[in-house]
């Protein structure tokens, strides 16, 4: 692999671990957030080996069951987004943490907007990761 390839490669990378973010009480992907998941298809159907996992969390408001199931239908959300666009169903996996994992802490709408977020992590084909030509 050539210097420019490596760039490239992790750029892709970079691209896929790009978090998203939503509304409060919500699962639906906004038109700006929508632009960072596109982002992500054509890394995806260029690298068929890789395999990420979306996970879905929420702010601690809410009750720990219903902080589960809405970080659930996010992390489904996004899942059935990229499927629809071409991703095959098998490199995506869905899974919920709730409240359980805040990326920061805090009691204000700065804090919680943080912590309403999809994140993503390469589980399988980091290594063979190519960008898109």
């Amino acid at each position: 692999m050539t210097v420019d390839e490596r760039r490239a490669a992790e750029t892709a990378r970079g691209t896929l671990l790009e978090r998203i973010y939503f509304a409060y009480d919500a699962d639906e992907i906004s038109a700006d957030q929508r632009a960072v998941l596109d982002a992500k298809l054509p890394i995806l159907l260029a690298n068929p080996r890789v395999h990420i996992r979306v996970a879905g969390h929420t702010d601690e408001r809410g009750s720990r069951e219903y902080n589960l199931a809405l970080g659930q239908k996010r992390a489904e959300a996004v899942q059935k987004s990229l499927t629809l666009l071409g991703v095959s169903a098998d490199q995506v996996e869905a899974v919920s943490f709730g409240e359980e994992r805040p990326a920061v802490t805090g009691a204000n709408e700065e804090a919680w907007s943080k912590n309403r977020r999809g994140e993503f992590e390469i589980i399988a084909g980091g290594e063979t990761l190519r960008a898109p030509r």
